[in-house]
């Protein structure tokens, strides 16, 4: 990853956590790292545990912004999800994975969609 791309991606993750703070949810960790993966922002919205991959784009590409989260991806999440469970001795809550993309249009406005439930465990 180059310079330019983390600075996206931590400007895209310090948006995003504001985002989220207006809505009412409650961050309690971002960049959690496991041995096989990693989830941008834990938080909890109302009784639920969160884990939210954000996506910060420049540009528009063909499909939607939920395909760039593959399945080798939502996988690592859930490894990082489970790991954080395990390492907080957190049993008995419920949990959701979410989405947030952030898109910058061409005059610098902001257009920032939050997908709720995303993706699930099977």
């Amino acid at each position: 990853m180059g310079i330019e791309s983390y600075k996206q991606g931590v400007e895209g993750e310090e948006i995003a956590e504001k985002y989220l703070r207006q809505l009412g949810y409650q961050i309690l960790d971002n960049n959690f790292h496991s041995q096989q993966g990693e989830v941008d922002i834990i938080a909890k919205d109302h009784e639920i545990l969160v884990f939210i991959e954000v996506k910060n784009y420049s540009f528009r590409s063909y499909g939607s912004p939920l395909s760039a989260v593959r399945k080798s991806k939502r996988d690592s999440i859930i490894h990082a999800a489970r790991t954080y469970l395990l390492k907080k001795k957190i049993k008995d809550i419920n949990c959701r994975f979410d989405v947030l993309t952030i898109y910058r249009r061409p005059n610098g406005a902001k257009v920032i969609d939050l997908y709720k439930n995303a993706f699930q465990i099977h």
